[in-house]
C-alpha cells in the first residue's frame, strides 16, 4: 500500500512540474502565469510564479530576475524585471509597458540561490484586454421567429410605433400611470378566434382584453427592454384590447422619464389566416384614467389619439427590445376532464391491476391532423401511445397522479388512436383495492391552425384484461367496454392536487455553422467564445477542445466568460467549418424550479459571440466573427435543462454540419441578439472536462423491462449510450445515488424543486440500422446508478452499451493523504471523491439536487478543497460570484452565488462569512494578495452593515449548525440558540477583516475592527458563556450543544486558558456521553476534531475519526459509502454533500502534523499527532514554494519521522522525544549532522529548526 502511494504521489508532482529547466544546482520548474502552465487568454496584469528545487539542504532563493518578450525566451524587449532579492517565487506581478492583446509572450526568470542559480522558460498569450476587441462581432442566437414567434408578428413589432399621451416633452413624461384601448372590428364574414400579442411598455403595464386582465410586466429594473408575448382567446365580433401604462420616475434625478408603449396583436381567424395590428395613432388614450377603463362598455370617444414618438428602433430605446424565447402554448387544462376507469364494484376503488384504454379518433371531413398536445395523469401511473407508437410513461415515484404529463406529438392523415396502459397499485396502508382513475385532455391542431379537443369521458374504451396489441390501431375493441365516469376533476379523492408537468417540451437546442477560408499557411489561430449558456464547439468535424459545459456559469448581468482555444491546429488551407451547438445551463433555463433560475433577469435563448483570429506566417491577420452570416436550424437536443437533463432525438441528426461544403440550403440566418449584459472576462477557474470512463460493475433487471446499471461509485457526470434500434425508439434513463427496495433507482425530486424533468435523459433512435450513440452534452447527474427504460430488443443491454462518465473541473492535485488506518483512508478517498463531484465552475452543495453555489458549503470546503487541490482560481472567482451577488452592490451576499435574486437579503453571517473567510484562506495558502485587494471594499462594506443589525453586538442567523444528527434527513436547523454561531461568525469575520486590513496597509481600518472585535467578545461571553459551568449555552438550547462550545474555541473567544480548557473538556465529556459520539452539523464539525486535539483530547478525537455507529462518518462507510452524505442518517437526501465531510483539515495538519505558521508556508510547523492507534500517516501539500512532504512510522519501538521541506521554507519539527541524544537524523545523533538547528525541548519533544531538504529523523518511543 504505501509503495503504490508513493508512485501516485511522483505522479502527481511531475505532472504539476513541466516544463522542466536544469542548471547548477537548482532546478527551476512547475513556471506559471496567473497559477496557469502556459496559459492562453490572460485579460489582467499577469503574475508570474515557479518553484525552485535542489538536492542541497538549507536552499534559499536570494533573488530573481524576470525577462518578457515578443520574439524568444531569453530575450527582454517588452521587460525586464532588473535583479530583485527575494525569497519569493510566487505571484511576482508583471512591472512593464501595457501588454497588447491576443499576443503570444515568452517569459523567463533567472534565480539565484544559495545552492546556484537556475533558470526556466515557458509562455502565455493575453486574451482581449479591452471591449473594444471585440468589435465587429456580435452576440447571435437562433432567430425570434425558431423561437415560437410567428414572422409577421416580429415584422409588426418591428415596424409598430412607440406611443404615449401627449406631453410637453416627448418622449419624457411625469411619473404617472396612463391608459390605451384599441377596438377591433373584424372584416365581414372573418371569425377572430385567437389573438397573439407582443408588447414592451416603458416602465411597466398591465395588459386587458375585453375587460379581462391577461397579464402584467416583471416588476424589474428595465423590464421594458424584454417584450412579453400572451396568447388570448377572443369574441366572434369586435374585441377590446387595453393597457394601463405606468411611467416611473427617472433614477439619477427622481424627475420625468421617457414613457412609451410598443405593441404588435397577430389576430388569427376561423379560416386559419392571420392579420396584424400595431401601436399607432388610431389607439386612443387618457390621461386620468376612469374606473373600468377596461371594460368594453366604457364609451372613449372623448379619449384623445396616441401621439406617436418614434418607430422601432430609435428614440431613446433604439433596438434594446428583446423578444421573448417562445409562445405560450394554448391553455390547455384538465379542469373540464371526467376521472374514468372500468366498471368496479365499488366506484372510487378498483383492485392493483393494469386496465387498458384506448379513444380513437377521426377528423372531420376536410381536415387533416397536424399534431396532438396531451395532458395524462393516471393513478397510479400509465403507458401511452399513440398509433401503436409508445410516447412516453409517467415517472416511477409515489403520487405520481399529482403530476399529469404533458406530450406533444406529430400527426398525419385524418384519424388518430390514443391508447393508454393504466395501472393501479395496492393500498399503501391495507395492501387491497385503492382508488384508481385516468384524466386527459387532447387538443388536436389541424393543418389549418385549427383545432379541437378531447376529454377523458365515457365515449374512451376499457378492458380489464391488458391484450397483446391493444395499442395497436389494428386491434378490434368493439367488444370492449365504455369507460365508468367516476366525476369532474376536482372530484374526491383526488381533488384538484394535480399539476401540469412538461416533461417532453421542446426547446431545441440550435446547431450554428460558419464557413471561410484560409488562403496561406497559418501561424496562430486562436478562437474567443462567450456564450448566454454553453457552447459545444467543433472545427472541420473536430472538437474544438476536450471542453465541456463551458464558459462558466455566472451572474450573466455582472459577468460572461470567455474561453479562449488554441486552434491552429484546426484549421487548413482552404475551405473550413466551424459548428456550435448551444446549450442552457442557468441562462435559459425553461422549467419553473424553486430557485427561479427560470425568471432571473438575465434570462434569454442561448446566445453565441465569438472571435476565430488567425494570424498567417506572412505576418498578416484576419478574423472571422459572429454576426447574421452564420447560419442556424434545430438540432437533435429538443431539450437541454442542466437540473433536468436532456431529451435527444436522432431524427434531427445534422451530419457533417461542421464540414466544409455541407448543404445548409435548408438553413436560415441567426439573428443579433442583445445577449448577456455582464462584462466579458476570460475564464479563470479550470475548464470542466471528462476526466474518467466508468465500466459498470452490474447490470440487473429488478423489475420487468428496467435494467439498472450499477458502477464503482458515486460520480458526477453522465452515461453515453450505444444502442441499435428501430427508428422512434424511446429509451429513457433516469440517474440516481441510492436504489429503492425493489431495485430501481431513486431518481426523482424528492423536495419537487423543478416542475418538470429532474436527472433524466431521453433518447429517440433515428432506425439507422446502424449503431447510434448518445452523450448528454449540457447537462450532468449526480449518480452511481442508470436505470434504463425502453431499451429495444428482448437482450439487456452490456457493459459495451453504457458506460459511465465522470465530469467536472480539472483541478490539479495539491495534496495527498495515507495512514495505516483503513477507515481514515477511505474517509480521505470519500472526501477528495466528494469534493471533486461538486466542482462545474463554482463549489457546489451536491450534484444531483440542487448544484448550487451555496456560500456556506464553500465556506466550510475552502480549506480542505485548498490542501488538496490546485483550487485557488475556482474559490477566486467564486468570490466575485459572493461581491456580484450583494443586492445593489451592498449589504450581505447571497447565500447562494451565483444567483438569480432568490434569497436576496437573507439573514445569516454563518453562510455570509464566506465572502470574508474564502479570499483569506486563499491568501493564507497561496499568498494571493490581489484577492484581497479586489473585495476589501466591499467586505468592509458587509461587515458594517453586519454588525449594524447584530442589536448589543449580538448576531442572529437563518441558517445555523445545519442537519445535527436530531434534525429530519430533509434537512434543518438543530434545536439550539441560533445566536451563538451567528456572533461567534461576526466575530471571526471581524478579526479576519482585521488581518486583512494589516495586510493591506489599511492602517485606519485597523484599530476599528479591533475594537470591534473585542466588543464583540465581551457581548458573546456575557450572553452566552455559563460562569458556573465554564462552558457555553444559550437560549432554548435541547441540552448540552458540542457545536456552541466548538466555534468558541476556534474563533478565540474563551475570555481565559482556564475557560478555554474548561470549555474543551465539556466537549470531550459530552461526546464520552454518547458513548463518543458527536453532535454537530455543518459548522461545528469542521472544527471538531483540531479543537479536541488542540485542547489535550487528541485520544476523543482519534475515538470520533473511528466511530462507525450513527451518528459518525464511519457510520456512512461502513453502510456503502463512497462518498460524504448531506445528512448523518441513512435517510440523507443527498449522497454526495461535502459540508459534513471537513475531517480533511484534521488529516493534514494533526494526524500529519502540517501547520502552516506564516503565509504561503514560507514557515511551517510538523509535530505529527502520535496515537496509539495510528502506526503511520504520510501526507503532501504543494505550497507556492514546492512540494512540503511528512511520512512518519512507528514500529518495534521507534519513531520515524521523514520530511522534505521546499527551498526557501523554515520549519520546525517537533519530534517526540525527553531529549536531543534520543533523536537521530539519517541514522546519526542528531548533534553529529548538519543542516540544522535544535531548538530545545519541551513537553511535546525535541524542537529543530530546518531548512530545505529531505531529512530522517528517529527516536525510541516514550
Amino acid at each position: 500500500m504505501r509503495a503504490k502511494w508513493g508512485l501516485y504521489f511522483f505522479g502527481i508532482v511531475l505532472s504539476v512540474c513541466e516544463p522542466l529547466f536544469v542548471a547548477a544546482q537548482s532546478t527551476i520548474s512547475n513556471l506559471q502565469v496567473e497559477n496557469k502552465i502556459a496559459p492562453v487568454g490572460i485579460d489582467v496584469k499577469p503574475r508570474f510564479s515557479w518553484v525552485v528545487t535542489s538536492t542541497q539542504r538549507g536552499v534559499i532563493q536570494s533573488s530573481y530576475q524576470i525577462l518578457v518578450s515578443k520574439s524568444q525566451a531569453g530575450n527582454s524587449d517588452v521587460w525586464n524585471s532588473g535583479v530583485v532579492t527575494s525569497r519569493k517565487p510566487y505571484l511576482i506581478e508583471y512591472a512593464g509597458p501595457a501588454l497588447t492583446s491576443d499576443t503570444r509572450y515568452f517569459w523567463s526568470v533567472n534565480v539565484v540561490t544559495t545552492a546556484g542559480s537556475g533558470s526556466g522558460s515557458s509562455e502565455f498569450t493575453t486574451g482581449f484586454l479591452s471591449a473594444n476587441d471585440w468589435d465587429s462581432s456580435l452576440w447571435i442566437g437562433k432567430p425570434s421567429s425558431d423561437q415560437g414567434l410567428p414572422d409577421a408578428l416580429v415584422t409588426g413589432f418591428q415596424s409598430a410605433s412607440w406611443i404615449w399621451t401627449s406631453e410637453t416633452s416627448p418622449p419624457d413624461a411625469p411619473p404617472e400611470d396612463r391608459a390605451f384601448r384599441k377596438l377591433y372590428a373584424p372584416p365581414n364574414e372573418k371569425t377572430p378566434t385567437s389573438a397573439l400579442v407582443l408588447i414592451s411598455v416603458d416602465d411597466r403595464f398591465t395588459l386587458y382584453v375585453n375587460g379581462k386582465q391577461v397579464g402584467t410586466s416583471p416588476e424589474t429594473a428595465d423590464t421594458w427592454k424584454s417584450a412579453q408575448q400572451f396568447n388570448v382567446a377572443l369574441n366572434p365580433g369586435s374585441n377590446l384590447f387595453a393597457v394601463r401604462g405606468v411611467n416611473l420616475h427617472d433614477v439619477n434625478s427622481g424627475g420625468n422619464s421617457p414613457a412609451g408603449l410598443l405593441a404588435a396583436i397577430q389576430i388569427t381567424f376561423s379560416d386559419g389566416t392571420t392579420t396584424i395590428i400595431s401601436s399607432d395613432a388610431t389607439w386612443r388614450s387618457i390621461k386620468s384614467i376612469p374606473a373600468n377603463f377596461e371594460s368594453p362598455s366604457i364609451d372613449d370617444s372623448q379619449w384623445t389619439s396616441a401621439t406617436v414618438l418614434a418607430m422601432y428602433g430609435s428614440g431613446p430605446w433604439g433596438t434594446q427590445i428583446v423578444l421573448p424565447s417562445v409562445v405560450a402554448p394554448p391553455e390547455l387544462s384538465l379542469t373540464d376532464s371526467t376521472w374514468i376507469w372500468s366498471s368496479e364494484v365499488a366506484l372510487l376503488v378498483a383492485p392493483a391491476q393494469p386496465r387498458a384504454f384506448r379513444k380513437a379518433f377521426s377528423a372531420p371531413n376536410g381536415k387533416a391532423l397536424r399534431s396532438a398536445s396531451i395532458l395524462l395523469t393516471v393513478d397510479d401511473g400509465f403507458t401511452f401511445y399513440v398509433n401503436g407508437g409508445l410516447v412516453g410513461s409517467s415517472p416511477n415515484q409515489l403520487d405520481i397522479w399529482k403530476s399529469a404529463q404533458r406530450f406533444s406529438v406529430d400527426l398525419s392523415g385524418e384519424s388518430v388512436l390514443f391508447a393508454v396502459r393504466a395501472n393501479n397499485l395496492p393500498d399503501v396502508a391495507s395492501g387491497g383495492d385503492s382508488p384508481a382513475g385516468l384524466l386527459a385532455a387532447i387538443q388536436l391542431i389541424y393543418s389549418d391552425g385549427t383545432t379541437s379537443t378531447l376529454l377523458s369521458d365515457s365515449t374512451w374504451k376499457v378492458s380489464k384484461d391488458v391484450p397483446s396489441g391493444f395499442e395497436l390501431p389494428s386491434t378490434d375493441d368493439s367488444t370492449w367496454s365504455t369507460a365508468t365516469s367516476i366525476g369532474k376533476y376536482g372530484t374526491s379523492p383526488w381533488g384538484t392536487g394535480v399539476s401540469v408537468s412538461d416533461s417532453l417540451a421542446e426547446h431545441p437546442a440550435p446547431l450554428l455553422r460558419k464557413e471561410f477560408s484560409v488562403g496561406k499557411a497559418v501561424s496562430y489561430a486562436r478562437l474567443y467564445y462567450a456564450a448566454g449558456g454553453y457552447a459545444s464547439i467543433t472545427i472541420n468535424g473536430s472538437p474544438a477542445s476536450d471542453h465541456v459545459l463551458t464558459p462558466g456559469f455566472t451572474k450573466y448581468d455582472t459577468q460572461v466568460q470567455y474561453v479562449v482555444l488554441d486552434v491552429a491546429s484546426k484549421l487548413q488551407v482552404g475551405t473550413n467549418a466551424i459548428g456550435v451547438e448551444l446549450g442552457r445551463s442557468h441562462y435559459g433555463v425553461t422549467q419553473g424550479n424553486v430557485w427561479s433560475w427560470n425568471t432571473a433577469s438575465w434570462h434569454a435563448e442561448p446566445a453565441l459571440r465569438t472571435v476565430l483570429s488567425i494570424g498567417y506566417t506572412d505576418g498578416t491577420t484576419s478574423r472571422v466573427v459572429s454576426d447574421p452570416s452564420w447560419q442556424v436550424i434545430d438540432g437533435p437536443t429538443r431539450l437541454d435543462d442542466v437540473f433536468g437533463g436532456e431529451n435527444y432525438d436522432a431524427r434531427h441528426l445534422k451530419p457533417g454540419f461542421d464540414m466544409p461544403g455541407f448543404d445548409a440550403a435548408s438553413w436560415r440566418n441567426v439573428q443579433s441578439v442583445t445577449g448577456p449584459k455582464g462584462i466579458l472576462l476570460n475564464q479563470r477557474q479550470p475548464p470542466t472536462k471528462v476526466v474518467q470512463t466508468l465500466a459498470p460493475v452490474s447490470i440487473t433487471q429488478p423489475v420487468n423491462g428496467i435494467y439498472v446499471v450499477a458502477f464503482e461509485r458515486v460520480v458526477a457526470g453522465w452515461a453515453k449510450i450505444s444502442v441499435t434500434g428501430p427508428a422512434k425508439t424511446l429509451i429513457t434513463i433516469h440517474f440516481g445515488e441510492k436504489l429503492k427496495a425493489d431495485g430501481t433507482v431513486v431518481y426523482e425530486d424528492s423536495n419537487h424543486y423543478y416542475s418538470n424533468n429532474f436527472q433524466t435523459d431521453r433518447f429517440w433512435l433515428a432506425g439507422t440500422g446502424s449503431l447510434e450513440t448518445f452523450e448528454p452534452r449540457f447537462s450532468y447527474k449526480g449518480y452511481q446508478y442508470a436505470q434504463i427504460e425502453g431499451w429495444p430488443g428482448t437482450a439487456a443491454p452490456t457493459a459495451a452499451n453504457v458506460v459511465g462518465k465522470v465530469v467536472h473541473d480539472a483541478l490539479l492535485s495539491r495534496g495527498g493523504f495515507e495512514s495505516s488506518n483503513d477507515l481514515l483512508n477511505k474517509l480521505h478517498q470519500a472526501s477528495v471523491y466528494t469534493m471533486l463531484n461538486n466542482v462545474h465552475s463554482i463549489p457546489e452543495d451536491c450534484p444531483t439536487y440542487e448544484k448550487n453555489g451555496w456560500s456556506g458549503d464553500a465556506m466550510l470546503g475552502a480549506e480542505m478543497f485548498l490542501s488538496n487541490f490546485g483550487a485557488e482560481e475556482l474559490l477566486a472567482k467564486y468570490a466575485r460570484d459572493l461581491a456580484e451577488s450583494r443586492p445593489n452592490g451592498s449589504g450581505p451576499p447571497g447565500v447562494i452565488s451565483p444567483d438569480s435574486g432568490w434569497g436576496a437579503n437573507n439573514h445569516s453571517p454563518t453562510w455570509h462569512s464566506a465572502f470574508i473567510l474564502i479570499p483569506w484562506w486563499i491568501y493564507q495558502y497561496r499568498g494571493d494578495r490581489r484577492v484581497l485587494e479586489d473585495h476589501y471594499d466591499a467586505m468592509r462594506n458587509y461587515v458594517a452593515f453586519e454588525l449594524a443589525r447584530s442589536p448589543n453586538n449580538i448576531a442572529t442567523t437563518g441558517l445555523g449548525d445545519w442537519v445535527t444528527p436530531e434534525t429530519s434527513p430533509s434537512g434543518g436547523n438543530p434545536p439550539e440558540d441560533l445566536r451563538v454561531s451567528a456572533t461567534a461568525y461576526l466575530y471571526k469575520m471581524i478579526t479576519t477583516m482585521n488581518q486583512i486590513a494589516m495586510v493591506l496597509g489599511k492602517g485606519s481600518d485597523v484599530l476599528p475592527f479591533s475594537t470591534q472585535a473585542a466588543n464583540v467578545k465581551i457581548a458573546f461571553n456575557s450572553a452566552f458563556l455559563n460562569a458556573n459551568d465554564g462552558h457555553y449555552i444559550g437560549e432554548g438550547d435541547s441540552g448540552y450543544r458540542q457545536t456552541h462550545n466548538l466555534l468558541a474555541l476556534a474563533f478565540g473567544l474563551a475570555p481565559n486558558d482556564t475557560i478555554r480548557q474548561i470549555a474543551a473538556d465539556s466537549i470531550s465529556r459530552d461526546i464520552a456521553s454518547r458513548d463518543n459520539h458527536l453532535n454537530t452539523g455543518a459548522l461545528g464539525t469542521k472544527y471538531l476534531l483540531p479543537v479536541l486535539t488542540e485542547n489535550r483530547h487528541a485520544d476523543t478525537a482519534f475515538a470520533l475519526s473511528q466511530q462507525t455507529t450513527f451518528p459518525s462518518w464511519g457510520f456512512w462507510i461502513a453502510n456503502g459509502a463512497n462518498t460524504m452524505w448531506e445528512h448523518w442518517a441513512l435517510a440523507s437526501r443527498s449522497r454526495d454533500h461535502l459540508f459534513l465531510g471537513t475531517f480533511e483539515d484534521w488529516l493534514y495538519k494533526h494526524l500529519a502534523g502540517i501547520q502552516s505558521t506564516s503565509t504561503a508556508f514560507e514557515t511551517v510547523s510538523i509535530a505529527p499527532m502520535l496515537t496509539a492507534q495510528l502506526s503511520s500517516a504520510r501526507a503532501w501539500m504543494f505550497t507556492p514554494f514546492g512540494n512540503l512532504t511528512v511520512d512518519w512510522s512507528k514500529n518495534a519501538g521507534t519513531l520515524k519521522i521523514d520530511v522534505g521541506i521546499p527551498v526557501s521554507v523554515n520549519a520546525t519539527v517537533t519530534i517526540p522525544a525527553t531529549a536531543a541524544e534520543q533523536v537521530l537524523e539519517g541514522g546519526q545523533p542528531i548533534q553529529s549532522r548538519s543542516g540544522f538547528t535544535v531548538l530545545g525541548v519541551d513537553s511535546a519533544g525535541v524542537r529543530v529548526a530546518v531548512g530545505s531538504g529531505s531529512y530522517s529523523f528517529s527516536a525510541t518511543s516514550t
